[in-house]
């Protein structure tokens, strides 16, 4: 049978076709067996659709309208005036809707009267609900106006306090620098005095910022109770405030501080202040609350005379429904074998074609494609010849298969000769600086000779207390040896693309340590922006540093070509919430005629040839790049040119 499927049938799409259309086929005849089945039971079914629903439905019906007038009712007591217009929308619509329902002449024990004692009482309701909502909103813009005011203390107060900071700062150095006793101890008082002022300042800004607190707690307080213990709270405040206010001097600039108190009182305590509207506010809620009470017990009242009459309902609808059952039994029997019998005919397609012709095979090369995702060899060996879409699937995949491990082999390849390139440019770097190098070395070693001669001739005058001091510098110095030469270890060493917080102002020190010799000889001053001391950016901290010293080593040699002397300035840029942007500004000879992006082209430099390969910048690029960064280039406007740096930001220390 196999065999002649594969001869007659090869495409698998054409089985698939032909076992759709069997399926169908035995739909329709199911389909068919129950239309003709299913015809006893519409006479019965015809009659609740016509006499015992409608009945059912319009009782179910008045039942949602009591049903939707007590949610809403629940709506306005949960949610309060927060939403009221709507509510009160809604609620008149159906009340209206219930009205109209039963004057239509519905057969219910609901009468009109039900209906109008129902709706009085919800019309009393609504206008507390009223009434409440426009005492929120006064409270509300009254809040809103305290926000303000306190916001303008706090900026006046800041400034005040600003002002005082200075003067202590200048009346405590000039206090620390005079010698005449009488103008220090006259100084003295000032700064005393100073102080005080600066302290009843910082109080009134305190105070003002609980008693705005407080006033906002009182906008929502939701018990008297609680309300009169936030209104002696505010007292306290008000009466702090007032206090310190009365201590300050009679000054002009002090006067609006003063009718900022008065305000707050004055919207806080005062009649027709917060604390007033807010009690307002809890009595007409207390009504509200009874007149929603009795709206809740008289739809809890309709809700019981529907609850029977629909009882009574059902009772009648059941026995109609017992018949049903009865008819239905037997058509479900013979549906029922009529469905095994076909379920039976789809399991047998499905295990015995569907799983070993096509699942089993797309899930080895499911498996296979995960495998070679994942890196590893995968050959699809065990499928059978065939000539159909699986098979030609199985040669896709092994081809793709070969191309993944080629692109994986030239990938490997690319990355070791892009480590190797900049390990190279690490030691043309370190070569370029070994004259500044041999400098730092050499200053070192001359001290200790000129201090092992000064500790002999000690030595021989059993001057021990000049032989330790010598032999104390001269430890000092072996040690400053000892760092430079692990700095130049650490820098030499291959790097291996780290993930990790890196301290950008370390980095920074220890390239500027590299290029020490060649900044002091050359006069050129090195200023970092104070923004970027304590920020860290996640990188690898030897190739960081190894940037800064390609970077700084193109900024120094512009200066020198200028034949003057020069600044290079680090400075912080506009940075995103996870990423750090600062720039390299030198005022050296600039980029000349050369293109910013083609100085990132591997042997492109402006320097002569012995002074540079041109490597150093499309290092650096790549570096930055596979830190997931960027690097770009440009000139200056009047001289010199910037280098801008942006790197993932590390947490900050």
């Amino acid at each position: 049978m196999k065999k002649l499927w594969d001869k007659f049938i090869p495409k698998i799409w054409t089985r698939l076709f032909l076992m759709i259309v069997v399926a169908i086929l035995l739909t329709w005849i199911v389909i068919g067996a129950s239309y003709y089945w299913l015809g006893n039971a519409r006479l019965v079914v015809s009659n609740l659709s016509t006499v015992q629903a409608p009945n059912l439905a319009q009782t179910s019906r008045l039942s949602a309208q009591t049903t939707d007038i007590a949610m809403l009712s629940n709506r306005i007591l949960s949610e309060g005036s927060t939403s009221s217009s709507n509510l009160e929308a809604l609620l008149k619509m159906s009340v209206s809707e219930l009205i109209a329902f039963i004057n239509d002449g519905l057969d219910t024990t609901l009468t009109p009267y039900d209906a109008e004692i129902l709706q009085r009482q919800l019309l009393l309701v609504i206008r507390h609900l009223s009434q409440t909502q426009k005492i929120e909103i006064r409270i509300r813009n009254k809040i809103e106006q305290l926000r303000w005011l306190n916001v303008d203390v706090q900026d006046e107060a800041a400034a005040v306090m600003a002002d005082f900071a200075y003067n202590i700062e200048v009346l405590t150095r000039r206090l620390a620098q005079e010698s005449n006793p009488s103008i220090r101890t006259e100084m003295a008082k000032i700064l005393t005095q100073e102080l005080h002022l600066q302290s009843i300042f910082s109080n009134i800004g305190n105070d003002t910022a609980t008693g705005t607190t407080l006033a906002m707690q009182i906008s929502t307080s939701q018990s008297s109770a609680q309300l009169d213990q936030f209104e002696d709270l505010i007292a306290d405040a008000l009466a702090r405030i007032n206090a310190s206010i009365n201590i300050l001097p009679s000054k002009p600039e002090y006067q609006f501080i003063r009718q900022a108190s008065e305000t707050l009182e004055l919207m806080t305590t005062q009649p027709n202040g917060l604390v007033h509207e807010r009690k307002a506010w809890h009595q007409t809620r207390q009504k509200f609350s009874g007149e929603l009470d009795t709206v809740m017990f008289l739809l809890k009242d309709m809700q019981t005379k529907l609850l029977s009459q629909a009882e009574t309902q059902r009772a009648e609808i059941s026995l109609l429904g017992e018949s049903f059952s009865e008819n239905a039994t037997i058509t479900l029997n013979l549906l029922l074998a009529m469905t095994i019998g076909a379920a039976a005919g789809g399991l047998a397609i499905l295990f015995y074609y569907i799983r070993p012709s096509i699942i089993q095979p797309m899930e080895n090369l499911t498996t296979a494609m995960r495998q070679i995702a994942d890196g590893k060899p995968h050959m699809l060996n065990d499928l059978p010849v065939r000539d159909d879409e699986i098979s030609h699937l199985e040669i896709a995949v092994n081809a793709f298969q070969n191309s993944v491990t080629e692109r994986d082999q030239a990938i490997q390849d690319l990355h070791q000769t892009q480590n190797e390139l900049v390990q190279v440019g690490k030691m043309a770097a370190l070569g370029n600086l070994s004259a500044g190098i041999s400098h730092e070395l050499n200053q070192p070693l001359g001290a200790i000779r000129q201090r092992l001669r000064l500790a002999q001739k000690a030595a021989k005058k059993n001057d021990t207390t000049n032989l330790n001091v010598q032999l104390t510098k001269i430890d000092d110095l072996v040690n400053r040896i000892e760092r430079i030469i692990l700095h130049l270890r650490r820098f030499a060493r291959r790097s291996e693309y780290l993930s990790e917080n890196v301290s950008l102002e370390r980095v920074f020190t220890g390239a500027q340590e590299l290029l020490s010799t060649q900044l002091l000889d050359h006069q050129i001053m090195v200023n970092m922006d104070p923004s970027l001391k304590g920020t860290t950016v996640v990188g690898d901290a030897i190739l960081v540093e190894q940037v800064l010293v390609n970077l700084l080593s193109n900024s120094c040699d512009a200066i020198i070509a200028t034949g003057g002397k020069g600044e290079i300035l680090i400075r912080k840029e506009k940075s995103t919430a996870d990423q750090l942007v600062f720039s390299i500004i030198d005022t050296g000879i600039g980029l000349g005629n050369l293109e910013p992006e083609r100085a990132f082209e591997p042997f492109v430099t402006t320097k002569d040839p012995s002074s540079g390969l041109g490597l150093g910048l499309s290092i650096s690029f790549n570096i930055i790049t596979g830190m997931n960064g960027t690097l770009t280039l440009a000139a200056r406007a009047d001289v010199g040119t910037r280098a801008t740096v942006t790197m993932p930001l590390g947490k900050k220390k």
